[in-house]
C-alpha cells in the first residue's frame, strides 16, 4: 500500500501547479431545486425481486410497499471557478410484510451534505453519494467497491475532476482522500472507512483515452463484542493509510497481516469517439491482499462494455454488456506446507513456520473481524455479492456465496417513450470452504430482469414525473417472483443569475 500513499502526494502537488490553469465551464449564478416522489412497489413474494430493491443508494424497500422523498439542492457558481452546493434527501417507506426486520415503517438520510470547492478542487461533507461514472446500466455504476447500492456513509471526501499537465489535455489526473463513519449495526460497532484514489488520463491521438487507476479502501477502529474496543493511536492511522502490519498491540492477524481490513479496486479503461458513437472499455478488478494487487486473482473482475450513440432519440441509444467473475480469488490455497529447505530459512517463533503464504482463498468482501462489506444490510459494492440476512440483533454478518459469474446487458432507447432495459445472469458456487450441505454447492442461478418505463412527456408543461417498472426474477437463488413499481414525482427548479 506504499506506493498508494506516494501516488497520492504527486497528486497533490500536481494539483495545486495545474487547478489554476483550468477554465470554468460552469455558469454563474445561483440555482434551487426541490423536488418530491411517491413510489409505491408490489411482488408476488415476499421479498421484490433483484432490481425492485437493488440501487438507489440502499432506500428501496426489500418487500412491497411505498417509499416517500423529499429532497432540494441549492447550488452556487462563480465566474472565477470557485462553487458551492447543499443538498438534502429523505426518505420514509412502509412495507407491508416484515420476513426480517419488525419494522414495518422506516426513515433514513440518503443525502445531507455540504460542497464546494474551486474548479477542478472538491470537497464533500456530509452523507454524500459518489459519482457512478459508467452510469445506471452498469451492474456496479463503474466501480466494483463502491456502486451505489448501499446507503451513503456520512464523512469527508477531498477530491478532483480531471487536472491536465497542458492545454491539449494530453495527460491528466484525478484522486481523493476520503474519511467515513459506519453509524449501522455491525459486528464492530462504530466502524471508521478510509479511502483514497489515484488515476491517470492519457490521450491516444484525439478521439482515443486511455486511463488507468487504483482505489484503496480500509474499515478500522470501533468497538468489538469480540475483541472489545480498538484504541488506535495516530500511528496506527498511518498504518491504516499505508497498508502496514499492526503494532505488538494489535490483534495477531493484524500483526500478520495488515491493521483493519484492506480492500480495494485497481481498473484499465478505454474510450474512443468517432462521429457516431462513443465506446467504452473498462477492465474493473478487485482486491483484498497483496495478492490480489499483485494480479494472482487475475482473471477476476468486471469487463464492461458500452456503446453510446450519439443520436440520443433513436430506438436504441445506449447497449451495456458486462461480465463479471469472482471465482478464483487468488486460487483455493491460502498457504500449503514448507519444504524442509523453506523451514531452514524460517523462523521457528513465527506463527506461520512450517507453512508458506500462497495468497489464495480472498473470499472478496469478507473479513475475520469486521464482517462483510456492506452498510445497513446492502453490500457496499457490486450488488450481485449477496449479504447474509441479518442475525436477532440485526446485524448482517457477512457476504455469503462470493465466488460466481455473470453476464449482464442493458439498454436504453426511446419506443415513444424512453425505457431501460436491464437482463441480468448470474450463477453461485459459494465459497471455497463450502460443502455438499451448503445451498450453494450445487450452482443455483438466477435470471433478473427490469423494464423502467418514463412518462414524463404526457405531463405537458407541468413539473411532474411519472415512472414505472416491470421486474422479474427466474432461477433458483430467489424464489420466481414478479413486481412492479410505480413513482410519481413533482420537481421544480429555480435559477437566478
Amino acid at each position: 500500500m506504499k506506493r498508494i500513499s506516494l501516488l497520492i502526494a504527486a497528486f497533490c502537488v500536481s494539483a495545486s501547479l495545474s487547478a489554476a490553469d483550468r477554465d470554468s465551464t460552469s455558469t454563474a449564478g445561483w440555482n434551487f431545486d426541490l423536488r418530491t416522489s411517491v413510489r409505491a412497489a408490489a411482488g408476488t413474494w415476499d421479498y421484490l425481486p433483484f432490481y425492485a430493491r437493488t440501487g438507489e443508494e440502499g432506500i428501496l424497500p426489500l418487500t412491497s410497499g411505498g417509499l416517500l422523498q423529499l429532497g432540494a439542492t441549492i447550488d452556487y457558481t462563480s465566474k472565477s471557478g470557485w462553487f458551492f452546493k447543499a443538498e438534502g434527501d429523505f426518505a420514509g417507506s412502509l412495507s407491508a410484510v416484515k420476513p426480517y426486520s419488525p419494522q414495518l415503517a422506516t426513515a433514513c438520510i440518503k443525502r445531507l451534505y455540504v460542497s464546494g470547492g474551486w474548479k477542478m478542487l472538491h470537497m464533500d461533507l456530509g452523507i454524500a453519494p459518489r459519482q457512478r461514472e459508467l452510469g445506471d446500466l452498469s451492474i456496479t455504476g463503474g466501480n466494483v467497491i463502491w456502486s451505489g447500492n448501499a446507503p451513503n456513509m456520512p464523512g469527508i471526501n477531498l477530491w478532483s475532476d480531471w487536472i491536465y499537465f497542458e492545454k491539449g489535455h494530453w495527460v491528466g489526473i484525478r484522486g481523493n482522500y476520503a474519511h467515513y463513519h459506519m453509524f449501522d449495526k455491525r459486528i464492530v460497532m462504530g466502524t471508521m472507512v478510509h479511502n483514497k484514489s489515484l488515476a491517470l488520463k492519457f490521450a491516444l491521438g484525439r478521439n482515443v483515452d486511455f486511463m488507468l487507476g487504483l482505489d484503496h479502501w480500509a474499515q478500522w477502529g470501533g468497538t468489538s463484542a469480540t475483541y472489545g474496543k480498538f484504541n488506535y493511536s495516530f500511528k496506527d492511522y498511518i498504518r491504516i493509510v499505508l497498508g502496514m502490519s499492526g503494532g505488538s498491540g494489535a490483534l495477531q492477524t493484524d500483526q500478520l497481516n495488515a491493521l483493519g481490513n484492506h480492500l480495494g479496486r485497481e481498473f484499465v479503461r478505454f474510450v474512443w469517439r468517432n462521429p457516431v458513437m462513443t465506446l467504452t472499455y473498462q477492465y474493473d478488478k478487485p482486491f483484498e491482499d497483496g495478492s490480489g494487487m499483485r494480479l494472482q486473482n487475475y482473471p477476476d473482475g468486471v469487463r464492461s462494455l458500452h456503446i453510446a450513440l450519439n443520436k440520443r432519440d433513436g430506438l436504441i441509444t445506449d447497449l451495456m454488456y458486462e461480465f463479471a467473475n469472482t471465482t478464483w480469488q487468488s486460487g483455493r490455497r491460502h498457504d500449503r506446507p514448507a519444504t524442509e529447505e523453506e523451514m531452514e530459512k524460517q523462523d521457528p517463533d513465527d506463527f506461520w513456520y512450517g507453512k508458506v503464504i500462497v495468497g489464495g482463498c480472498d473470499n472478496y468482501f469478507n473479513n475475520g473481524v469486521y464482517g462483510g462489506w456492506t452498510h445497513y444490510g446492502r453490500t457496499i459494492g457490486c450488488p450481485l455479492f449477496i449479504p447474509a440476512p441479518p442475525d436477532e440483533n440485526g446485524i448482517c454478518k457477512s457476504v455469503l456465496s462470493t465466488r460466481f459469474m455473470a453476464h449482464h446487458l442493458g439498454i436504453k432507447g426511446n419506443i415513444y417513450i424512453p425505457y431501460t432495459l436491464k437482463l441480468t445472469f448470474s450463477r453461485y458456487i459459494g465459497n471455497y470452504n463450502n460443502n455438499d450441505k451448503d445451498f450453494f454447492y450445487d450452482g443455483p442461478y438466477n435470471l433478473a430482469l427490469a423494464l423502467d418505463l418514463n412518462f414524463d412527456r404526457f405531463m405537458g408543461k407541468l413539473p411532474l414525473t411519472l415512472d414505472m417498472g416491470l421486474y422479474a426474477d427466474i432461477g433458483t437463488v430467489y424464489k420466481p417472483s414478479f413486481g412492479a413499481s410505480l413513482k410519481f414525482g413533482f420537481r421544480k427548479a429555480f435559477k437566478k443569475m
